[in-house]
């Protein structure tokens, strides 16, 4: 159960390490990591598209009293913003198990393209990917993926 719930949110660098760490098969890793990945998925994409409407009211309301907005430019700013020029959604969803946590992915997807049934497809696809790539490593190589 702490597996399923923690790819939820953290994937590569949490869930799937863990599970191998734990002594689960490839098939029981690959499963239970993907399956909370996908619930994960399907419960940021919903949420994150309530997130965006709110952010933008918000904003309409400060462009209303005549506030300043700062935009800060960071390192991972640019990298997103680089992701999504150049490779667009497929990129965000490529990505967001990997480097970004599945909170994240799913908030820069929806707020940056508009088809929740694309983006949780694509997100789908990069969590069976990364799953059965990290758990790859351990049943083919025999490396130790534990964190």
């Amino acid at each position: 159960m702490i597996i399923f719930l923690l790819s939820t949110v953290k994937f590569v660098f949490g869930a799937v390490p863990t599970a191998l760490g734990m002594g689960f098969s490839f098939f029981e890793a690959v499963t239970v990591t993907s399956l909370g990945g996908f619930t994960g998925v399907t419960i940021f994409v919903f949420m994150s598209e309530r997130i965006v409407a709110g952010l933008r009211k918000r904003r309409e309301e400060r462009m209303k009293r005549g506030e300043p907005h700062g935009k800060r430019f960071t390192r991972k700013n640019k990298l997103i913003v680089k992701a999504k020029m150049r490779f667009g959604l497929a990129g965000i969803a490529f990505l967001t198990p990997l480097l970004f946590s599945i909170p994240l992915g799913c908030f820069l997807a929806v707020r940056y393209f508009k088809h929740k049934q694309k983006i949780i497809i694509y997100m789908f696809l990069s969590i069976i990917f990364w799953s059965v790539s990290i758990s790859s490593l351990k049943l083919l190589f025999n490396i130790n993926v534990e964190l």
